[in-house]
């Protein structure tokens, strides 16, 4: 798990004593849009589809599998959910539950802070991506050579700060 790569053997230790395994049923929610971000996951195994409800109803976000981080800001913030999770196929998950990571911070805990380090880096990234991809839909014309009307700078200005705080 990239949050982890930078832990040393009993620094790992000290996050595996918090952390839960999960196994979710295809079908399930593993959590719900507006719902408290209580923690962090981790897939193990499987699938799962990140949806968002819209005006026109549920619209697909994402598919992810293993390796793939969920809820990361839920251990530093008390964030509601801005998406669901369901499962696409039976999910082996490990859960790391928002209290017991911040007790670990508010001891200073070496694994805790690197943690936190790493959950900056995974940010930064997603901060970046998502400005390129506000500058491309910026620059998006029609076949005609003239601007999507839907694609305004104050309509970019709004969607690029709604996805500055995108976690799941």
């Amino acid at each position: 798990m990239a949050l982890c790569r930078a832990l040393a053997g009993a620094e790992l230790d000290a996050i595996a004593a918090i952390a839960e395994t999960r196994e979710i049923a295809a079908g399930m929610e593993l959590f719900r849009e507006g719902d408290p971000g209580d923690g962090m996951f981790l897939v193990v195994s499987g699938m799962i589809d990140i949806v968002k409800r819209g005006p026109r109803g549920e619209r697909p976000l994402a598919r992810l599998g293993e390796g793939a981080v969920l809820g990361e800001i839920s251990l530093l913030t008390n964030e509601l959910r801005s998406a669901t999770g369901r499962a696409v196929s039976n999910l082996g998950m490990l859960y790391l539950p928002a209290p017991a990571f911040r007790a670990l911070l508010a001891a200073n805990s070496p694994a805790a802070l690197k943690m936190v380090a790493a959950i900056a880096e995974v940010l930064a990234h997603r901060v970046a991506t998502m400005n390129a991809k506000v500058l491309e839909l910026a620059d998006r014309v029609d076949p005609a050579g003239s601007r999507h009307a839907a694609l305004n700078d104050a309509q970019l200005a709004e969607m690029h700060r709604a996805m500055q705080v995108w976690s799941f």
